[in-house]
C-alpha cells in the first residue's frame, strides 16, 4: 500500500485540538463508529490509542478496513475525511502516548480516569485516500 502524505491543511487539522470519529465493520457487518483522539507519526500513519478489548479494537482483528473523520472545532465545515487499514497493533509505549494526547486534548500531564485493569493499545493506520473540503464558516452566517 503506498503511503499517502499529508497536505498542510490535513495536519493542522490533525494537530489541532480537533476530535475525529473512528468508523470500523462489527462481525455483523454494520459500522461502529466512536469519537476519538488522534494522532500520527513521522511517516504519517494515523494513531488510535485504545484499550485492549474494545469494540474498535476487536472490529480490527476480523476486518482492518476503517474510516475516519476529522473536523475543525473553529469551523466544523473544514473536515478531512480518511479510509484506510490498520497494519499494527502494540501495546509498547501506549501509555505513553495516551498521556501525549491526554496532554493535547485536556492540557494534563496524564490521563485522569484511567482504570489499572485496563492495557492500551495503539493501532496504526495507513491511509489510502483523503478528502479535505474547507468551506468558510462565514458561507453559513
Amino acid at each position: 500500500m503506498q503511503k499517502i502524505v499529508f497536505s498542510h491543511e490535513v495536519l493542522n487539522l490533525l494537530n489541532g485540538r480537533n476530535f475525529a470519529s473512528l468508523a470500523t465493520i462489527m462481525p455483523n457487518g454494520y459500522p461502529q463508529v466512536t469519537p476519538i483522539w488522534i494522532d500520527y507519526d513521522e511517516n504519517h500513519d494515523l494513531l488510535v490509542n485504545t484499550a485492549l478489548g474494545r469494540s474498535k479494537e476487536r472490529n480490527t482483528i476480523i476486518n482492518d478496513k476503517v474510516g475516519l473523520s476529522i473536523f475543525s472545532m473553529a469551523n466544523p465545515y473544514e473536515t478531512a475525511s480518511i479510509i484506510g487499514n490498520v497494519i499494527d497493533k502494540t501495546t509498547e509505549g501506549a501509555d505513553h502516548h495516551f498521556n501525549k494526547l491526554s496532554k493535547k486534548y485536556l492540557n494534563l500531564d496524564e490521563y485522569p480516569i484511567g482504570k489499572p485493569e485496563e492495557r492500551r493499545v495503539i493501532l496504526k493506520i495507513r491511509s489510502k485516500k483523503v478528502i479535505y473540503v474547507s468551506i468558510p464558516l462565514s458561507t453559513y452566517l
